[in-house]
């Protein structure tokens, strides 16, 4: 559609799309919205403006992102300002600028588009816009501007998933479901043995659940699945014999994949509503589809009475703090679990959005005493676990020996499970929502240099490196602490690859931990 900003036009949306709004519907408050840029276009002033829209060029050495002002000419866009970033942040900026230059730098097209448009003045309707610019078909504006003159534009919705799909067999439909999951889990394999020891076990590191989401969008645009009667398939490799498809199921999938596409919910949500409407990963004792998930309640620094779902009751001390919720059973100290809130608190402090990623995600830390049969979800079989574990795209949470925190009552030194922890789960809950290829596109190189030019021992996990530098870069308190990686110093010097990674997302700001520990005498 051309000329789109033709006010009579622009009045005829607003009025169809304020009539299809329940009035009834109010929009439940979401943890990113203060960290989303917006895209707007202001009619008084003709001026559509990005916060964000992120840069994909044939020309390395751009800047990686840019704030962009346009102004309408006619029946065009024009730029009329920019600033560049040199970093993408995590989240809120999801527009895109396609720019293609010639040999001698000259930009010979372009296309802008965005997913999240909104008019001022109008309603709350989200559009999608894209507008092109090419030297062959209309070079420049009277101004000297480039002008966008190809445009698009139409309401967001999630109909546009399905628009152009045909119905097929729910058995084919879910076939393809287990074929991609199985595929971007795949995909994930590096080149790199995790460790010597252990012949054929390489690193796993990607963003399985972004690549699910994009699979999921790609499979919804050509099929669909008409109402059907639950059914019991066959016996087959997956062992999904006595398992129901459901068509329940296959609504709680499809509206996960809406709730994704209009930015409402998490790609592991996604991912975990494809398990249980296709049964896979569903025997792990702590999948989400076996427990109810906590209420995230803001606390501010106080242990309060946990509000524990049916089955989960052993929790009965609670605190939030970075979007994570930190939960623990009577024999844990309130001080432990205040103290993991801090260390949250302060990892997240150069990033808050990534607050905002974690409580979209459920986060949620179980400490633990001894080990992590003590917990609920577990039981007697992860008696072996004494330090803690990671809460990935199957997790319902992550869990830590409280008793290897440094605090008051506590001062003890060494390393840090609470901490370490979310370094892993920046990973999987983080990172793979985010699509933060830059991390994983160095993180496991940077691992395996360290190991075999010796700063790291040679039986390391490479899957551990990030982990424990995250660990010892917050902890920043010297050997007796951690150490591999004892302090920013070190890790600077030793593994100036990972020092440029953990300064990316985490603080430079120094943080005292365990200021009250005094090192015993020799």
């Amino acid at each position: 559609m051309t000329n789109i900003w033709n006010k009579k036009f622009a009045a005829n949306i607003f009025t169809l799309a304020l009539s299809s709004i329940p009035l009834s519907f109010v929009m439940a408050a979401d943890p990113l919205e203060p960290y989303l840029a917006k895209t707007t276009y202001l009619d008084a002033s003709s001026t559509l403006s990005t916060g964000c829209a992120y840069i994909n060029s044939n020309t390395p050495g751009l800047a990686e992102a840019l704030s962009i002002d346009f102004k309408l000419d006619g029946g065009a866009l024009v730029i009329s300002g920019f600033k560049e970033k040199d970093r993408r942040p995590l989240i809120g900026c999801d527009d895109l600028l396609e720019v293609s230059l010639d040999a001698q730098g000259k930009l010979t097209s372009a296309l802008f588009s965005t997913s999240n448009l909104t008019i001022s003045g109008g309603d709350s309707t989200i559009y999608n816009l894209s507008a092109g610019f090419s030297e062959a078909r209309k070079p420049l504006a009277k101004n000297g501007g480039y002008l966008f003159d190809e445009i698009t534009f139409s309401v967001r919705s999630c109909s546009d998933l399905t628009k152009n799909a045909v119905p097929v067999n729910p058995l084919d439909y879910v076939g393809n479901i287990g074929a991609f999951m199985e595929k971007s889990s795949t995909r994930a394999i590096t080149p790199y043995l995790d460790n010597p020891n252990e012949p054929g076990q390489y690193t796993r590191y990607g963003p399985v659940a972004h690549w699910v989401y994009e699979e999921a969008l790609e499979l919804a645009a050509s099929s669909y699945l008409q109402k059907f009667d639950d059914f019991v398939p066959e016996e087959d490799d997956s062992g999904s014999g006595g398992f129901k498809i459901t068509y329940q199921n296959y609504q709680n999938y499809m509206n996960a994949l809406c709730d994704v596409y209009l930015q409402k919910d998490s790609k592991v949500n996604l991912f975990q509503k494809a398990q249980m409407f296709i049964n896979r990963g569903l025997d792990w004792v702590a999948h989400p589809a076996n427990w109810t998930l906590f209420e995230y309640i803001e606390t501010g620094r106080n242990v309060i009475a946990a509000p524990s779902p049916a089955g989960l009751e052993y929790y009965t001390k609670y605190t939030t703090g970075a979007g994570i919720m930190i939960v623990a059973g009577d024999n844990i100290d309130d001080e432990a679990l205040l103290v993991a809130r801090d260390a949250y608190i302060y990892m997240t402090s150069a990033k808050p959005e990534i607050r905002g990623i974690l409580q979209r995600n459920h986060a949620r830390v179980s400490l633990f005493a001894e080990n992590a049969s003590e917990l609920p979800e577990f039981g007697p079989d992860f008696a072996g676990e004494i330090g803690g574990f990671a809460q990935g795209r199957n997790d319902t949470t992550f869990t830590a020996n409280a008793t290897w925190q440094c605090y008051k009552d506590n001062l003890v030194a060494g390393g840090n499970p609470v901490i370490h922890e979310l370094g892993h789960v920046l990973n999987h809950l983080v990172f793979e929502e985010t699509n933060e290829m830059y991390w994983y596109d160095r993180v496991t190189k940077f691992a395996y240099e360290a190991r075999e030019n010796g700063t790291m021992p040679p039986e390391s996990p490479l899957g551990e490196y990030w982990a424990q530098a995250v660990e010892g870069y917050i902890m920043n308190k010297g050997e007796a602490f951690k150490g591999l990686f004892p302090t920013r110093e070190d890790i600077a010097e030793k593994h100036p690859g990972i020092y440029d990674l953990l300064t990316r997302y985490l603080p430079t700001e120094p943080w005292d931990y365990c200021p009250d520990y005094v090192a015993p005498e020799n």
